[in-house]
């Protein structure tokens, strides 16, 4: 936008003498229609002659014999407005308006180094206000177009990242599987303490990955606005057993106290009960971590606030603690409170960077205070519903030891993979725990074997080459061989909520996430084969 000088609107007009009679300033102006003002000499200064002033004056008949002889010294403006050169049009406005408002109608004059140039008329003055008014806000709409746009970019650039982590999160969960698979499998089938313990390491390392990975995409997808919040009902109470068994077992390696309560009046509530649980379970991977000795305590509790119920989660840990400098950062991506803390005890600083951004996608507020005992209180507090009472069990029991002969059959299995170090996990595991098995790689092979065999279920990744597995459940489905109700399930390191949708909607009966373990995997298709006895119901796995 191009302001306007004060200056390039004036009118260079030359002064007059003070003496001039009012007749002569008649017929000057008369002469020069456009001529709105004339600059004065007067004592030293430029005084103003408005034509108005001397119309008025000279008006009447009466006014021409008492005025048309006199000076026109009689008729100046008292106390013109002067504007310096190099002022805008647009600022000295605004000061006529709030300190020279005759101005607007009269007219002003222009300086330079406090030397007269010009006269600046009233229209003159309006026209480049208006054409800066304009300017401004053909500037403004450029300028909000371009910030849209480049939000559009900026949503688009996290959208990218977001689909291009998903797919390398794929590509490294595929080999994962053959790594914790593969060390699972050493476990259960070699002998001696140090093989053991080898492959003991392999799969810890296989998991410090996972976890990181799975940060990553989980970081990746609030950026991207992707991580959409899911209200289930569930049991605060069963919330918090099945907190302290997961966790228990870390608390008990350091030697450290973790002491687990609920209270408040609605234990039944309705929330995203997966999003809660990531950002409780950050929140106490991050006391462990930080705590050498002492105790950590997590207290879950619902409140009510104004006409709402809040779910609070307290955790509170006799550690380190943290300085009020590193806490400012702390919530963000990467961040650790020092270096030592990074050398000492490992970490991407991901943790509480998901977790505020998952509070605040739950629109609850995550916040830090010192222990007044040594150490740090993270406190969420997250809207939720009141829920109604379990009328039935909604899930099967989880699983954890493997499936015998006495809860089912153990018939046939096929699976469908083409990666060769997932297929061998995967049908090492199931012949392991009884099942007989075939393999096939791709989606066709996998059909024209389903056509000869009747199987107990179908296996399949999702991602194969040629058709993928959804060809599978559609061609069974639309027929009327051995396996048009068989349940299949689907196999893949695509974790998305579209690709989850995608899994129901094709009718698979099941997701299973990679990398696969082989316990757990017996585990989860025992429960499904047990709760999906027709193969007709949706499961979401991993």
């Amino acid at each position: 936008m191009t302001l306007v000088r004060i200056e390039e609107i004036s009118q260079a007009i030359e002064p007059v003498s003070p003496e001039m009679t009012c007749a002569a300033a008649l017929g000057r102006f008369q002469a020069e229609a456009d001529l709105f003002a004339l600059p004065v000499h007067a004592k030293g200064a430029i005084g103003l002659l408005t034509r108005a002033a001397i119309m008025e004056a000279l008006a009447a008949p009466e006014g021409r014999f008492l005025h048309a002889t006199r000076p026109i010294k009689s008729l100046l403006v008292k106390s013109p407005m002067v504007a310096a050169a190099g002022t805008t049009a647009g600022v000295v406005a605004r000061t006529a308006a709030y300190s020279f408002p005759m101005a607007l109608s009269e007219g002003l004059i222009v300086t330079e180094q406090e030397a007269y140039i010009g006269l600046v008329s009233p229209q003159a003055l309006l026209r480049a206000v208006a054409d800066e008014n304009a300017g401004r806000a053909k500037t403004l709409a450029t300028a909000a177009r371009r910030l849209e746009k480049a939000k559009a970019d900026m949503a688009a650039t996290a959208r990218d990242k977001a689909d291009f982590l998903a797919f390398v999160g794929h590509e490294i969960r595929t080999p994962l599987t053959g790594i914790l698979g593969v060390a699972d499998l050493l476990r259960e089938k070699i002998s001696g303490h140090e093989p053991k313990r080898l492959a003991r390491t392999i799969s810890e390392s296989g998991h410090q990955l996972e976890r990181l990975l799975t940060d990553l995409l989980d970081l990746s997808r609030l950026e991207a606005g992707r991580m959409p919040v899911n209200p289930v009902p569930f049991d605060l109470n069963d919330f918090a057993k099945q907190t302290r068994e997961t966790w228990q077992p870390r608390s008990d390696g350091k030697r450290l106290d973790l002491r687990l309560k609920v209270s408040g009046e609605t234990p039944r509530i309705e929330g995203d009960a997966l999003r809660l649980r990531q950002v409780l379970f950050n929140l106490i991977s991050n006391a462990l971590k930080f705590t050498e000795s002492g105790h950590v305590d997590v207290d879950l509790s619902t409140f009510e606030h104004g006409d709402a119920l809040r779910l609070r989660m307290r955790v509170a840990d006799t550690g380190t603690g943290i300085s009020d400098a590193d806490k400012a950062r702390l919530f963000e991506a990467f961040e650790q409170a020092s270096a030592e803390t990074v050398h000492r005890h490992g970490g991407t600083g991901l943790g509480l960077a998901i977790a505020r951004s998952l509070t605040a996608a739950m629109k609850g507020t995550i916040a830090l205070a010192d222990n007044p005992g040594g150490g740090c209180i993270f406190t969420v507090e997250i809207p939720v519903e009141k829920a109604g009472p379990r009328l039935v069990s909604t899930a099967p029991p989880v699983r954890t030891e493997r499936p015998t002969s006495g809860k089912f059959e153990l018939g046939r299995l096929l699976v469908v993979e083409d990666h060769s170090a997932t297929a061998l996990v995967i049908t090492e595991a199931l012949r392991g725990a009884g099942w007989k098995v075939d393999h096939a790689e791709s989606a066709e092979d996998g059909l024209a074997r389903a056509v000869m065999n009747r199987y107990q279920l179908i296996l399949t990744d999702f991602h194969l080459p040629g058709a993928n597995g959804d060809y599978i459940v559609r061609s069974l489905r639309g027929g009327n061989g051995l396996n048009v109700a068989t349940p299949v399930v689907a196999v893949t390191a695509d974790l998305t909520d579209e690709r989850r949708a995608l899994c129901r909607s094709a009718g698979f009966a099941a997701l299973i996430a990679k990398p696969i373990r082989p316990r757990d995997l017996i585990a989860t298709l025992a429960d499904i084969l047990m709760a999906l006895p027709s193969g007709q119901t949706w499961a979401q796995v991993g």
